[in-house]
């Protein structure tokens, strides 16, 4: 289980120097962003791929080197 918060700067505090994952969904119109780090994780929604927060986000979690996730599979249908 993962635990939401709604502002970024609390993922971005506690999230230095741990393992953690984000996703990327949607194109440049919708685009939606998803952090995770230990139980901790932060997702928004962007009308944009030029905003800010949006920027802010990724360059952190690339700066942090946290694990790109391409899609998600339940554990049971991984291994068929």
């Amino acid at each position: 289980m993962v635990n939401l918060v709604e502002e970024w700067e609390a993922l971005e505090e506690y999230g230095k120097d741990k393992v953690g994952f984000y996703q990327i969904l949607g194109s440049d119109k919708n685009i939606e962003v998803r952090v995770a780090t230990g139980k901790i994780g932060f997702r928004k929604e962007f009308e944009s791929a030029t905003d800010p927060l949006l920027t802010r986000i990724l360059e952190f979690c690339r700066k942090e080197g946290y694990i790109r996730v391409s899609e998600t599979v339940r554990d049971e249908a991984f291994f068929k």
